[in-house]
């Protein structure tokens, strides 16, 4: 019977656990998380101008992060039309082109929210699944330990309580993100306070999500519904004046056909391969 392995140092599984760029992927969701809520802290207070450099280092964080996603999906870049596609309609790529987006713009809270609660959710998986079986690897069948239980009971609460809370936390960003991040940006523009090419560069990332994401098609179909029974007679309020109601007629119809463009453009690639 050969000798039992010796199991390995806890310095030589965090050297390991570091070493590996997962670890810098969690790194930038840390950042992000940490500067987020410094920014808030900022915002809150009505001084978010002091706070710009916390906006900066969150975006800066998902950048990171982001990044070694889309490095890990796509490590041979081919420079064909069929690749470009393929890169342009993944979902981190989409992600990250808006992180750089808002690095680069105009500091605003909303656009932190959605990064913000994916990095929560990506953070604490990591720390269930990679962290504690680092400090606290698993013993021997039939060794009990009360710390190593403690640890597995809190591995088992962390994994029930992200999976139970998961699919409507991503409800609740993809109304963020049609509400909170187009609103923010429709009245920056309007107020001259950001520029007026942002909510069309916007516009274009929620087609994307319109059709990559059930999430975003279901916020999309409550806020209409909500808006069709407060202004659309018959249901509509009555005090609602005709042309109002004809008008959000007409910027709906727009909507929808500028979303379903980007739908159709997908799908024909999808059965041209």
């Amino acid at each position: 019977m050969p000798p039992a392995a010796i199991p390995s140092t806890l310095a030589d599984r965090l050297t390991a656990l570091v070493k590996g760029p997962q670890f810098i992927w969690w790194l930038g969701h840390v950042m992000m998380l940490v500067s987020t809520a410094f920014y808030a802290l900022y915002w809150i207070t009505f001084n978010s101008k002091a706070g710009t450099h916390w906006y900066t280092r969150a975006f800066f964080g998902a950048l990171v992060s982001y990044s070694v996603v889309v490095y890990k999906s796509f490590p041979n870049i081919q420079f064909t039309v069929e690749f470009v596609q393929t890169l342009f309609s993944e979902e981190n790529v989409q992600y990250l082109l808006m992180a750089f987006f808002w690095w680069r713009s105009t500091p605003m809270l909303a656009p932190l929210i959605p990064y913000a609660i994916f990095a929560f959710f990506n953070s604490l998986n990591y720390a269930r699944t990679n962290i504690l079986p680092a400090i606290f690897p698993s013993l021997p069948a039939g060794t009990t330990d009360p710390t190593h239980a403690w640890v597995a009971n809190v591995s088992r609460k962390i994994q029930v309580w992200t999976e139970k809370n998961h699919a409507g936390a991503m409800a609740f960003v993809a109304y963020v993100e049609v509400v909170g991040v187009m609103g923010s940006l429709i009245f920056g523009a309007i107020t001259f306070q950001s520029s007026f090419l942002s909510p069309i560069v916007y516009a274009n990332f929620l087609r994307f999500r319109y059709f990559f994401s059930l999430h975003t098609r279901a916020a999309f179909a409550l806020i209409r519904a909500r808006l069709d029974n407060l202004i659309v007679p018959p249901g509509g309020n009555p005090n609602v004046p005709p042309v109002v109601a004809q008008g959000y007629t007409t910027i709906r119809g727009a909507i929808t056909r500028f979303g379903q463009a980007a739908v159709q453009q997908p799908a024909a690639h999808a059965r041209a391969q």
